[in-house]
């Protein structure tokens, strides 16, 4: 199963992204790149937005990320992983270069937006997935960074 996970996570651009603060929960639709070892993900959000804040005080977080777009051209059920995880802002200014380099570079249309002055990355260190195969199969797998 974990190589069906790592397809999805490789294959596709896009995830939500839900955070909690104050049992209020909070998702956003945010585009992600991971690293070479597939154990953390990245995404850019603007300081002192909703996602900041959630992260700061709560850094459990969880995105799903699903296989919708491929089914248009394949006969395949659709498959879904929600990733849960720990977030953490990344302040290192060379490395926060870096993952930028590489969101925009993957990314174009996210130019205009990692050049704000506010722009910081999210780190999502992946702990464990729930997989779905349809609407009736799910497959627990744990996964450490």
């Amino acid at each position: 199963m974990l190589p069906t996970v790592m397809k999805i996570l490789l294959d596709n651009e896009f995830c939500v992204l839900s955070t909690c603060r104050n049992d209020s929960p909070n998702s956003s639709l945010m585009q992600y790149v991971l690293n070479e070892s597939c154990t953390k993900l990245y995404m850019l959000t603007l300081k002192e937005s909703t996602k900041h804040i959630n992260i700061i005080n709560n850094p459990k977080v969880s995105l799903l990320i699903d296989t919708r777009e491929s089914l248009y051209n394949e006969a395949n059920q659709i498959k879904a992983v929600t990733v849960y995880g720990n977030a953490s802002i990344i302040d290192h200014r060379k490395t926060m270069e870096e993952i930028i380099r590489q969101l925009v570079k993957k990314h174009t249309n996210l130019i205009a937006f990692a050049s704000n002055n506010k722009v910081c990355v999210i780190e999502v260190c992946m702990d464990h997935f729930l997989l779905l195969d349809g609407v009736d199969k799910s497959f627990h797998l744990d996964w450490h960074c």
